[in-house]
């Protein structure tokens, strides 16, 4: 007898009495199981999903908490029953060729999925998920009561397949993803959580509970998981390493904001009433298990790296060589039946419908890859809040920058092989393409040596002992640009050979092509580097690798045309050359022609956002050389001429005019507003700063300020009324204390960055945002009112 027409033999009641009960208790059927046998018969059979839906409402209400029950997978009904739905939501065929119109399994598994979740499946699942967890504590024994999980291995076997399902539920459903309540109520998760503690379930318990947090709202406060700490505790390498996919959705920054981009709702939605960080709490709570940085570390600089062929060109080579050689070995291994003790939900899984689930290799080296993505992921994002100075301290404490350096060792960055290589080439990439699957690796390693470096007084760790001394030559003629700290630095914990990190990423960088997807981090890497206290002696130590000519010559000699990859090559300029003579002599070597040069200012006005910090650069070293006197500025910035003539520096001459500079304040305040503030863009706001403070300390503010009147005057686009470039620029202004001068806010980058002290910063800015509108350094005194705002 079928599932269904058992069920259907004992449920008898009437349509009419279902009614008459729902009216009288407000309670009506919640399963399918409870609706009277004659609706039953008009629901369709189609694939057989009702009958699939009885079933599981059967076995779910099964006592699965017998710890002594023994079970063959190949006989457990309820093994094999959970593996038909799980067969049913998986894709065992390749994708149909263009023009083929007939149904595939991707719409068919959409269909299934679809059925199983509006006919309660979902519910069913997670009631069979959830059984067996409500066992007295009195009913454990003195083992299992100290354990996390206390469940046997065949429970924790089905429950893994129950946890799979719900997650190729969620991924190949077309419609509003079935994450139900009963999911992402604290009972359901601090359960899910206890799952990562067998090696069983944790896979697949991992993937089920980052879903169910991408879903919610509010982040998640760790504080609500039970014995948190002990769960880590518990955790092997590839368990926490597998956690750290939930850390990352629980500490990110972006996640307890409702806007992800704009600023302003970021910070109105941080004054607001009852706002909590919860990434900062949870961060904190984190930082508090003594083993847990530590144990990160150590995952994330192993130097087990898999795989490596010697020979091999691209590590797309190394892989597609070891695919083949699994292949090859798998032809001729014998059919084996489903895994019982050394089952891994996630890992252990079918080749084709109705074949055995057993470990497949390539899931477990993939899984291992992804691993250490997401713990090198996390410890970036450590680095990212307000506890970032005492993580910087800790991982250099525990030879990070050492481990990194030997990890980068490990990896093969010529992504690109001869023309006559093209058999590895992936399928519909083009012959550049750098796709494989250690892409993902590189780029969280670069970020998080970039988070490492910012503002940190740990980033010479990223040198050699050697290199270390070199630098410090160097220092000794840096004058007032010189560090009072080198001789501080432990040099137990630095970089082991003649060549640190920094100089091998360098090196890379240098070797790129223009167009490669590694070159936006690879730049930020080193700008972290020189971010902070401006160092000369640094500046000078990468100036001798070539990096100075490299970014200026790729500027000039490419059609740069990613965003991202000019933005960091103008960044990374800036903090080359400020405040630096001997940068500025450089550069002038290499705009050696008017055509060269004219190219190089094209590529800063093309886009000022992307420019806009090399351009405040050129403005800081201005005033630093000036404040020097004019006449050793004068004397120290004209390189010698062909003819013994000496030339004014090109760059001190193009910023200096002050009609440039005028034109570059205007266009500033005009790519921003309020509205479309970001963390990409607001630095074009302090940019501006940057101008009127100089402008300020030599008393000219007015005259900057009347300009900026004029210009908008005599603007022909203008059609908001003359009041509205200055208006817009005044409400920036505000916006900018509000931003700034918030009690959480650190501002000590501004004031290392541009040595300017932030209280002058704020004074400017109060004077330029004075409600006195009679005084000439307040912007109100230049925005006229608009006509309905005259009196007659």
């Amino acid at each position: 007898m079928f599932p269904r027409e058992r069920w259907r033999s004992e449920a008898g009641r009437s349509a009419f009495r279902l009614q008459s009960e729902v009216q009288y208790t407000g309670r009506g059927p919640v399963r399918l199981t409870q609706l009277p046998r004659h609706l039953l018969r008009n629901i369709p059979e189609g694939n057989d999903v009702v009958d699939i839906i009885f079933t599981m409402d059967r076995l779910s209400v099964q006592h699965l908490g017998d710890k002594n029950a023994i079970s063959d997978p190949n006989s457990d009904e309820s093994f094999i029953e959970l593996k038909k739905v799980l067969n049913m939501l998986m894709s065992f065929e390749p994708r149909r060729a263009p023009g083929n119109d007939a149904p595939t399994t991707d719409e068919s598994q959409d269909k299934f999925a679809r059925s199983f979740t509006e006919l309660g499946g979902v519910k069913i699942l997670v009631r069979f998920l959830m059984s067996g967890t409500l066992i007295p504590r009195s009913a454990l024994t003195r083992a299992e009561k100290k354990s996390v999980i206390s469940e046997s291995a065949r429970t924790l076997r089905l429950k893994s397949l129950i946890l799979e399902i719900l997650i190729k539920l969620n991924t190949v459903y077309d419609g509003k993803k079935p994450i139900s309540k009963e999911l992402s109520c604290d009972e359901t998760m601090n359960y899910l959580f206890t799952l990562l503690a067998s090696k069983k379930t944790f896979v697949n318990a991992c993937q089920l509970v980052e879903d169910i947090l991408q879903h919610r709202r509010e982040v998640l406060d760790l504080h609500s998981i039970a014995n948190l700490r002990t769960l880590v505790g518990c955790l092997d390498d590839s368990q926490l390493a597998n956690f750290c996919r939930i850390l990352a959705v629980a500490i990110s920054d972006l996640d307890i904001y409702e806007n992800k981009s704009s600023l302003f709702a970021q910070n109105k939605q941080k004054r607001s009433k009852g706002f909590v960080n919860v990434r900062d709490i949870n961060q904190e709570l984190l930082l508090s298990i003594p083993e847990l940085l530590p144990r990160l570390v150590q995952i994330a600089i192993n130097k087990e790296y898999t795989p490596r062929y010697r020979g091999m060109p691209s590590e797309l080579d190394c892989w597609m060589e070891w695919i083949d050689n699994q292949m090859a070995d798998e032809v001729y291994e014998p059919q084996a039946a489903d895994d019982f003790d050394d089952f891994i939900g996630g890992v252990s899984e079918p080749t084709s419908d109705g074949s055995p689930m057993v470990a497949q290799q390539a899931l477990t080296i993939t899984e291992e890859l992804v691993q250490r993505v997401e713990v090198v992921y996390v410890l970036g994002l450590f680095l990212l809040g307000k506890h970032r100075k005492k993580v910087q301290r800790k991982l250099a404490e525990l030879k990070l920058a050492s481990g990194l350096s030997e990890l980068f060792d490990q990896f093969i960055w010529k992504c690109q092989v001869s023309r006559s290589q093209t058999r590895n080439r992936l399928r519909g990439h083009n012959s550049s393409c750098e796709c494989s699957p250690e892409v993902a690796l590189k780029i969280q390693f670069l970020r998080l040596v970039h988070s490492f470096c910012d503002h940190s007084d740990y980033k010479h760790l990223l040198l050699s002992k050697s290199e270390l001394n070199e630098v410090k030559k160097i220092n000794l003629r840096a004058g007032g640009l010189a560090l009072q700290s080198l001789d501080n630095i432990n040099k137990q914990l630095m970089c082991k050979g003649s060549r640190g990190l920094l100089t091998k990423i360098v090196e890379v960088m240098k070797k790129e092509p223009t167009t490669s997807t590694f070159r936006f981090w690879l730049a930020r890497a080193v700008e972290s580097y020189l971010r902070g206290d401006t160092s000369y002696c640094d500046q000078i130590f990468l100036m001798r690798r070539g990096l100075l000519t490299h970014v200026a010559s790729n500027i000039v000699e490419n059609e740069i045309r990613h965003k991202e990859i000019l933005q960091s090559s103008f960044d990374l300029l800036g903090e080359l050359i400020k405040f630096n003579i001997e940068a500025f002599k450089a550069f002038d070597a290499i705009l050696t022609t008017e055509q060269k040069f004219e190219k190089f200012v094209t590529m800063v006005n093309r886009s000022l956002v992307d420019s806009n910090m090399f351009i405040r650069s050129l403005v800081l070293s201005l005033e630093h050389f000036r404040s020097e006197g004019s006449e050793k500025a004068l004397t120290l910035l004209v390189p010698e001429g062909e003819k013994g003539e000496k030339k004014e520096s090109k760059l001190v001459n193009y910023i200096g005019d002050f009609s440039r500079q005028l034109d570059y304040l205007y266009k500033l305040i005009n790519i921003i507003s309020v509205q479309n503030l970001t963390q990409e863009n607001v630095s074009c706001l302090n940019t501006t700063l940057v101008f009127l403070m100089f402008a300020n300390k030599r008393s000219q503010l007015p005259r900057y300020l009347q300009a900026l009147k004029d210009e908008q005057d005599d603007a022909l686009e203008n059609v908001n009324g003359s009041s509205s470039v200055l208006q817009n620029f005044r409400d920036l202004l505000i916006f900018w204390q509000d931003h700034y001068l918030h009690k959480d806010k650190d501002c000590s980058a501004l004031e290392k960055s541009s040595k300017i002290s932030f209280a002058y910063w704020k004074t400017t800015v109060s004077m330029l945002v004075s409600e006195d509108n009679s005084l000439p350094t307040s912007v109100s005194f230049y925005i006229n009112p608009m006509p309905s705002d005259r009196t007659n």
